[in-house]
């Protein structure tokens, strides 16, 4: 019998003063009030069914005490654990965060916002540049991946992360299958990421002496909000500079989610 209005009202009253309870006795960090308050706002908004995503919370809840007092009774070599996923943690908070699912991890979240902005405001110099082939056929290519990893199309999220939404969002989906849904699309940005770079490798190997001159604006290419941060990245540069400033971006997000040795093959 389904749980009544009232009944999940009391649920969700009940698992926040949990929170604030644990928090305050243990760790604010791991019973984040904050980030279960976001998660809610976010179901409600997007009037998903509450009693599923309290009953899931509570469960999560749970598993998050289990971890906690597990933790708590490990020696103190522990600490050397905790301060190696702590900076881990701090290198992919410095990349945006772009929500997009209320159980959706912390580490896919910061991902799609570094590849959405390496998409959509950092890329786009790349085809500019490229006026000849096979330049701009290869450069398709990558372009036309990144899209359906990390563009957004209007108000909606790229293909790719829709479909991990879809995973979240399956009745009875076990976490093995969302956690192998979440490896395989960071599997895929990885290999789009390192076929970027090698285009990338190679264009710095052409020669061309108008790529050593600063890049002139003065076509009418980008629009709005993505002209001005374009602008703002690339208003400086030769066109070298410009294909290794978007090198050291992509090798960089490689770098800080620990990417280097997912290669295609």
């Amino acid at each position: 019998m389904p749980l009544s209005d009232s009944e999940i009202k009391v649920l969700i009253e009940k698992l926040r003063a949990k929170y604030a309870d644990f928090a305050k006795k243990y760790s604010p960090k791991w019973f984040d009030i904050n980030a279960f308050e976001d998660r809610l706002s976010m179901a409600m908004r997007n009037r998903m069914n509450l009693e599923g995503f309290i009953l899931a919370e509570i469960t999560n809840f749970e598993k998050v005490r289990e971890k906690y007092d597990k933790k708590k009774s490990q020696k103190p070599f522990s600490a050397q654990v905790d301060r190696i996923i702590e900076e881990n943690t701090a290198r992919i908070k410095k990349y945006p965060e772009r929500k997009f699912h209320p159980r959706a991890g912390l580490e896919i979240a910061h991902f799609y916002g570094a590849g959405s902005d390496l998409a959509q405001y950092f890329f786009p110099i790349i085809p500019y540049i490229l006026k000849e082939e096979p330049y701009r056929s290869r450069a398709a290519r990558v372009e036309e991946k990144l899209d359906f990893l990390f563009t957004p199309r209007g108000k909606k999220h790229p293909k790719r992360i829709e479909d991990h939404a879809l995973v979240l969002d399956r009745r009875g989906v076990t976490e093995l299958e969302v956690e192998k849904d979440r490896n395989d699309y960071l599997k895929e940005a990885a290999f789009a990421l390192h076929e970027l770079i090698d285009m990338l490798d190679a264009l710095l190997q052409v020669k061309n002496a108008d790529w050593e001159l600063p890049l002139k604006f003065d076509r009418p290419y980008f629009e709005g909000d993505k002209k001005k941060k374009i602008l703002d990245n690339f208003s400086r540069h030769t066109s070298y500079g410009a294909v290794l400033k978007v090198r050291e971006a992509a090798a960089s997000i490689i770098e800080d989610f620990r990417m280097s040795a997912f290669r295609a093959r």
